[in-house]
């Protein structure tokens, strides 16, 4: 797996447009896959938006960088860092520093109809449920949370160039500190990603060493 770091110029009229339409972002990002008639691979990224805006982007192979940057020229303001991610550095027992914006979600039915078999996805609000929502995740997920905040919980709402309706999700950045408890596991967790809406910037796992 492959990380790179993307610092977008506010300049670039496609920057902004990304910056400000998850959707966007994510069709922008897919340049640097793509190949005539293929589909691009899955990837996960984040945008870390403050005064200098960047965003992470992890995949499976390299992506091609140089071909977004002629297709949107100036769209970044210093030519991207991709680097590999030393798996085999992971430990069993190992203790990390972790980072993760996710749409931590629950599955209910309705309320109103209880004899329908359809089932509707909630956004988790409640600090306590987040923190429920993350626990379970890493025991699926091969980890073990040591110790997690709950950084910003914000609704948000997205809009498709369609015109269609807005999509509210519920964002969370968690920050904290997690130990391995399944390696393999945890390896597909990492490449996988956690939550629902991979393809607007949730369930990237960015960890580090303590």
């Amino acid at each position: 797996m492959y990380l790179s770091r993307l610092q977008l110029d506010p300049r670039s009229k496609q920057a902004r447009i990304d910056l400000a339409s998850p959707y966007e972002l994510h069709a922008t990002l897919c340049h640097a896959f793509a190949g005539p008639n293929q589909t691009p691979p899955r990837f996960l990224w984040r945008a870390e938006v403050g005064k200098i805006p960047i965003v992470l982007v992890q995949s499976a192979g390299m992506p091609d960088w140089e071909k977004l940057a002629r297709r949107f020229p100036g769209y970044f303001a210093q030519p991207p860092a991709s680097k590999p991610i030393p798996l085999e550095h992971l430990q069993p027992a190992q203790v990390l520093r972790f980072r993760l914006r996710a749409n931590p979600t629950v599955t209910k039915k309705d309320p109103h109809n209880p004899e329908s078999k359809k089932r509707k996805r909630h956004g988790l609000k409640t600090l306590e449920e987040q923190l429920e929502w993350l626990h379970r995740q890493g025991a699926r997920g091969g980890f073990s949370v040591l110790g997690a905040m709950v950084v910003q919980s914000e609704r948000v709402r997205m809009y498709k160039h369609d015109g269609s309706a807005p999509i509210v999700l519920q964002s969370v950045l968690y920050e904290g500190h997690l130990k391995i408890t399944d390696l393999e596991a945890f390896k597909h967790t990492l490449a996988a990603g956690l939550g629902h809406a991979k393809a607007l910037g949730f369930g990237l796992l960015s960890i580090a060493k303590v």
